[in-house]
């Protein structure tokens, strides 16, 4: 359980960084007119963790429910009314933000977050591979939200010049977004392949238990040249951003192959460990590609 509880750290702390370099880095540097002001942006940051924290206080007393031996959650019905009260906020602050940009329908995206959390704790993560789709959306969502919020809004001008850069910021920043979520998609899967034994140990079902290591490890292969298709593309399409085409091509596309390797011969637990980190280190150096993006850009 310590190893989740780091793994979940790190990735809360990958999408900490990649919103703030999204924001700092890339768009308030090159674009006027930013959707969010800094009191906005930190409020919408300030309503995503309270949501995500509402998220794992359910989770807790969803687990203590199902194992009431453990003492994981003392008071659920406390607990229960604060996760109520955490996300009535976390709503609350989003609906302000909305209001602030003119797009009060935007909340709805934060009141839909909070509900696919509280679906996905309560029923989809017991659903095969529905809740590794769900998961990853979730983890990746932070991603699409500030870019719909901050980026999208700035695009509603009249010079056509500025539209067109902008233009090609969005989709690039789409992009990046795509890519990370299916990144953290074909991590789940990485997770369940090193986790598979304790899960069986507690009769949870995932594609590892029902195939076995060897057979998810060629699979989980095969579906992760879906991200190295993506990412060839996107350097075919930008042939332009040489300085970031050379950057993916040393420090992803090469640790990526060796990844695919690794995956396709994986058969413990120690190996899955090391597949999951490398996939970590991928994560960490596609995150920083954004810098290396703004250099490009500017």
């Amino acid at each position: 359980m310590n190893v989740l509880k780091k793994d979940q750290a790190q990735m809360m702390l990958q999408i900490i960084v990649t919103v703030l370099l999204f924001r700092f880095v890339l768009f308030e540097p090159l674009i006027d007119g930013l959707g969010l002001l800094k009191l906005h942006y930190f409020l919408f940051l300030i309503s995503i963790a309270l949501i995500i924290y509402g998220g794992i206080l359910l989770y807790k007393i969803v687990l203590q429910e199902e194992f009431p031996g453990k003492n994981i959650q003392q008071n659920i019905e406390k607990a229960y009314y604060k996760y109520l009260g955490i996300n009535a906020i976390a709503i609350a602050i989003s609906f302000f933000v909305a209001s602030a940009i003119d797009k009060t329908y935007y909340f709805g995206f934060f009141l839909g977050l909070a509900a696919v959390l509280y679906l996905y704790i309560t029923q989809w993560r017991k659903i095969l591979v529905f809740d590794n789709i769900v998961y990853s959306l979730i983890i990746s969502s932070p991603f699409f939200l500030l870019v719909v919020m901050d980026l999208m809004p700035s695009l509603q001008v009249t010079d056509e010049t500025i539209n067109a850069e902008k233009q090609q910021l969005l989709n690039i920043s789409l992009q990046i977004c795509t890519l990370m979520w299916l990144l953290y998609f074909i991590k789940t899967i990485v997770i369940d392949l090193e986790f598979m034994e304790l899960d069986i140990k507690y009769k949870r079902k995932s594609l590892a238990t029902i195939h076995g290591r060897e057979i998810g490890a060629k699979r989980t292969t095969f579906l992760s040249v879906i991200p190295l298709l993506l990412i060839l593309s996107f350097c075919f399409i930008h042939l332009n951003l040489s300085l970031l085409i050379g950057y993916i091509g040393v420090l992803v596309v090469l640790p990526y192959l060796f990844y695919l390797v690794k995956l396709w011969n994986g058969k413990t637990t120690n190996d899955f460990n090391k597949i999951k980190n490398i996939l970590n280190t991928i994560i960490w150096l596609t995150i920083f590609s954004i810098v290396v993006l703004f250099f490009n850009l500017k």
